[in-house]
Formats: structure tokens, C-alpha cells, sequence
């Protein structure tokens, strides 16, 4: 690995100082399960600012209208938490999805996010619901929507001195969720097509949809095609070709004329069927 200097700060401000001040390539440490790999590939040394001493960031907290945790909670915290089953199972269930049981207890949603893969396996479940994160540095700190700082493959919007600190994302009462992917070789696998699906119901009937879809663009986002052809529905017709086929259709749109597409327009029929019926069956 190319590994440069090593500091671990016990404080927030001292990340704050030790980003602010280095005059080199210099990268947070958290989970370090993408990281790790980045430092094998890294053409000079970089810079470890390790945040695991810092407890602080470590806690999953709710109030009367939003749910938050911190950039050191693990995607094991995150599946086996009572707050999030509790208030949204799509994401339980995504980080339940990641990789291997060593991985997700190293592993951390904000390493998921700030790694800005196609493939984030639990960034769909969070773009479904305009999760924000918390950016700060020395200077400030400011909210922004998960969809708006996810800029690309493996690119965000992050300065050289911010780190984030903390996702939050606001409670929908009545809300019923699931989540489903599809990989190569069952859950150990990279996701090869996801997605996150939300629904309110009144009198049986769906009045509000969000969707979000993984890996079949540069980041995940919210498809507000499927989500329409949701909204007005009954739950007895949410499974219907029609609903399926938009899917495809939405799928398309993002894909063009890719060699993968042929492919994914069919399997994101498989994947928002198991997502809806993860809803309907619990």
C-alpha cells in the first residue's frame, strides 16, 4: 500500500486540522474496506486520517421526524438496529445484502456513499428517501441530498478538508418498504441490479411511491417513471406487467444502447417484483 503519514484524531475538530493542514493526497479512514483498496492503486503516498477512535460517530438516533446516524456506523448496526426496521426496512434489509458478514462489520454506510460506486449497495435505499449527509470542515458544515453529492463514478463532491459526519433522512408515517438485488453469486456478490421501493397506502391504495435504482447508471437515483405508475394503484394490482414493464422502460432510458442493456431491461423486472413483494409480504 502506499501509505504516507498515519494520525488518529480523538476529537472532530482535530479531523478538522489534520484535513485542513496537509499538503498532500490525504483520506479518512472509517470502515477502509474501499479505501484499503484505492491504497494499493494510489501512485503516491497517501495521507490516513483514521476517525475509528472517535465514538461520538458511532450512534443511530431518531426524534419525532427524522432518523440520523454517524459516519462510523456500520452496515451491521444498520440491518440489526430497532430505528431503522422500525421506521425503514428497505435499508435494513440493503445493508443486510452487503457482502460478507466481516465485511459489514467493518464496513460503513458513509464509506458505501463516499465511494460513489453504480454499485452501492445500500445508496439506493437512501436516495429513495432524500437522504442528506452532514459536510463539514474547519469552515462550516452544510446538508446535502445524497442524488445531488454523488457526481459520477467514484466521484463526489467532497473538498479536500470535509469529511461527512452524519446521513439523516425524514420519518414518512405509514411507510412499507423493500429492497432487492441481483449479483453473480448470491450476497457475497457486487450488485449487478438493484432497487429500493417505498409506498403509503390509504384504503388499500398507494398515494405516495419512491423508487430508487442501483447500478444501472453512474450513481443510483430516484426513477419518478416507475414511481408514478405506482402512485393511484391497488396493493391486488402493485405486481402487474404494466408496473413491470415501466420498470424496463426507466431501465432503458438510463442505458441507451450499452452492451449491458438487453440484460438489464429484463432483470429490473425480477428486482422490483421482489422488491414490491418484500412490502406485500411482511
Amino acid at each position: 500500500m502506499n501509505v504516507g503519514s498515519y494520525f488518529r484524531p480523538q476529537t472532530i475538530e482535530e479531523i478538522y486540522e489534520l484535513l485542513s493542514n496537509s499538503k498532500q493526497p490525504t483520506k479518512v479512514l472509517a470502515g477502509g474496506t474501499d479505501l484499503i483498496l484505492h491504497l494499493h492503486k494510489a501512485p503516491e503516498p497517501v495521507n490516513i486520517v483514521d476517525i475509528r477512535g472517535i465514538d461520538q460517530l458511532r450512534s443511530i438516533e431518531e426524534d419525532e421526524d427524522k432518523v440520523s446516524f454517524g459516519s462510523m456506523v456500520t452496515f451491521n448496526q444498520i440491518q440489526m438496529s430497532k430505528i431503522i426496521l422500525d421506521n425503514y426496512k428497505a435499508l435494513a434489509k440493503a445493508a443486510s445484502l452487503v457482502g460478507s458478514p466481516q465485511i459489514r462489520n467493518q464496513g460503513t454506510i458513509v464509506g458505501n456513499i463516499a465511494n460513489a460506486s453504480p454499485a452501492a449497495d445500500s445508496v439506493p435505499a437512501l436516495v429513495a428517501m432524500d437522504a442528506e449527509v452532514l459536510i463539514a470542515s474547519k469552515y462550516g458544515q452544510r446538508w446535502e441530498r445524497i442524488e445531488d453529492v454523488l457526481k459520477g463514478i467514484n466521484n463526489i463532491s467532497l473538498a479536500s478538508d470535509e469529511l461527512i459526519l452524519e446521513v439523516s433522512f425524514k420519518k414518512i408515517p405509514g411507510l412499507r418498504s423493500g429492497f432487492a438485488k441481483l449479483g453473480r453469486r448470491n450476497a457475497l456478490a457486487i450488485s449487478r441490479i438493484s432497487g429500493a421501493v417505498g409506498i403509503v397506502t390509504n384504503n388499500n391504495f398507494i398515494t405516495e411511491a419512491r423508487v430508487a435504482l442501483g447500478a444501472v447508471a453512474p450513481n443510483p437515483f430516484r426513477s419518478h417513471l416507475i414511481e408514478q405508475a405506482l402512485v393511484g394503484r391497488s396493493l391486488d394490482e402493485v405486481i402487474s406487467d404494466s408496473v413491470l414493464e415501466v420498470a424496463s422502460l426507466a431501465v432503458a432510458e438510463k442505458l441507451g444502447n450499452r452492451a449491458s442493456a438487453p440484460y438489464k431491461r429484463q432483470a429490473i423486472k425480477g428486482v422490483v417484483r421482489q422488491a414490491l413483494e418484500d412490502i406485500l409480504h411482511v
